[in-house]
C-alpha cells in the first residue's frame, strides 16, 4: 500500500472513529507544498473546509501543476483525493502564512482535525532556489529566517488558544517543526503532544546540547525512508523509524512511495547508503569551521546567481549548467576548492554503495 491506497480503504473512518496516527502526520504534511494563496485566510478567524479549499484551488488553478519539483505536483495530487473523503473533508484550514524573497522561503498553515488538536504543517524546500541555500546555511547558521518564521508562528497564532499541538513538515519542513518546538514560548511547547519530521534534516551539534532539545525528544519522530539522504543530514537522534521503499535514494525522498502497512508505516533496516550519508556529511560539517561553510555556500549563491539560476528546476533540467556552476565554484577560492573536491569525494562513496 502508498498513501493513496490508505485513503481508499482508511478514508471512510472519520477522526472520531479512528484516532490520528502517523500516515495522518504524513498526508497533512505533503499538504503542505499547496499553494492556497488566495485560498486560505492567514487568520483563525476564516476557516475553510478541506473539500472546499481544494474546489477553490481547482475552479481558480486547475489539475495540472506545471514546472515544478514533483513533491509539490504530488501534493495536488494527494489533495484532490482526500478531499471526497469522510475523514478529511471537513478538515478546517487556516493561518495560511506564506513568505518568499531571495533570501528565504518558508509556508505554514493549520489543520484543525476537531476542536481540541490541531496539526501545524510546514512546507518544505520548493523551486525557489533561496530555499535550497537556506537549507544549506543550517549547516552553520541557526536560527536561519525560515527557522525565526517558524518559531513566531507558533508564538503568534497559538499564544490565545488551549488546543493541543502537532506540529510537522517533510523534509525542510520537518527540520521547521523540531525548531518551531525548541525555540517557541514554554506555555505553547506545553501543549505541543507530537513533533514530526518526515525525512527532515537534523541540526547543528550546538541545537542538540540544548536543554529543551533533550526534553523534547520523547515528543520527536522522525520518520525516513530506508534509503533517506535528507534525513540523514546534520545532526540528529539516533532512533527513527525507517520506512520501507521500492524507489532509489532521492525519489524515495517522496512521501506517496514510502510503504504503508493499512494504518502504519511499513519499516525496514536503513540502508549502508544512508550510513554513508550520515558519516560522511557530518564528518565533511565538522572539517570545517562556520565561517569557511558560510564562504562556501556564498560562493555557491553567487555562482548560482550569475548562472541565471533562479529555481531548481533551472539546475537540475540543465546537466551543462550543473558542471559549469561546480567548476565555477570550485575555482573561485582555494578553500571552496578544497571543500568541493572533499564534498566530490563523499559523492563518489554514494555511487560505490548504491
Amino acid at each position: 500500500m502508498n498513501i493513496f491506497d490508505y485513503l481508499n480503504y482508511y478514508g471512510k473512518y472519520t477522526f472520531d472513529d479512528k484516532p490520528f496516527n502517523e500516515i495522518d502526520n504524513a498526508i497533512f504534511s505533503e499538504l503542505a507544498y499547496v499553494d492556497f494563496n488566495g485560498i486560505v485566510s492567514n487568520d483563525n478567524k476564516h476557516k475553510i473546509r478541506l473539500k472546499d479549499a481544494a474546489k477553490a484551488y481547482l475552479d481558480f488553478k486547475g489539475n495540472i501543476i506545471t514546472n515544478d519539483i514533483i513533491t509539490v505536483k504530488e501534493s495536488l495530487k494527494l489533495l484532490i483525493a482526500a478531499k471526497d473523503t469522510d475523514r478529511f473533508k471537513d478538515i478546517l484550514l487556516y493561518n495560511y502564512k506564506n513568505n518568499i524573497t531571495d533570501k528565504c522561503q518558508f509556508s505554514c498553515l493549520t489543520f484543525e482535525i476537531n476542536k481540541r488538536l490541531v496539526y501545524v504543517s510546514f512546507e518544505g524546500t520548493d523551486k525557489v532556489i533561496s530555499g535550497w541555500i537556506e537549507n544549506a546555511k543550517m549547516s552553520y547558521e541557526y536560527p536561519v529566517l525560515a527557522h525565526s518564521y517558524a518559531i513566531n508562528y507558533l508564538n503568534k497564532y497559538f499564544k490565545h488558544t488551549y488546543k493541543r499541538i502537532i506540529v510537522g513538515g517533510h523534509s525542510k519542513g520537518g527540520n521547521l517543526a523540531l525548531v518551531s518546538a525548541l525555540g517557541c514560548k514554554k506555555s505553547i511547547y506545553k501543549r505541543i503532544i507530537n513533533i514530526y519530521s518526515n525525512d527532515g534534516q537534523g541540526l547543528r551539534k550546538e541545537e542538540t546540547n540544548l536543554k529543551r532539545y533533550n526534553d523534547l525528544l520523547k515528543k520527536y519522530i522522525h520518520i525516513v525512508p530506508y534509503n533517506s539522504i535528507v534525513g540523514m543530514l546534520l545532526y540528529h537522534d539516533m532512533y527513527y523509524l525507517s520506512v520501507d521503499s521500492d524507489k532509489k535514494p532521492g525519489v524515495s525522498h517522496l512521501i506517496t512511495n514510502w510503504k504503508i502497512d493499512y494504518d502504519h508505516f511499513k519499516t525496514r533496516e536503513i540502508s549502508k547508503f544512508s550510513k554513508v550519508i550520515d558519516e560522511g556529511v557530518n564528518t565533511w560539517i565538522d572539517k570545517y569551521d562556520n565561517d569557511s561553510k558560510r564562504e562556501f555556500v556564498n560562493s555557491l549563491g553567487q555562482v548560482l546567481k550569475k548562472n541565471g539560476v533562479i529555481t531548481l528546476i533551472d539546475f537540475i533540467s540543465n546537466k551543462r549548467l550543473i558542471l559549469d556552476v561546480l567548476k565555477s565554484v570550485k575555482d573561485v577560492d582555494p578553500l571552496v576548492k578544497n571543500m568541493t573536491l572533499d564534498l566530490i569525494k563523499i559523492i563518489g562513496k554514494l555511487n560505490i554503495t548504491n
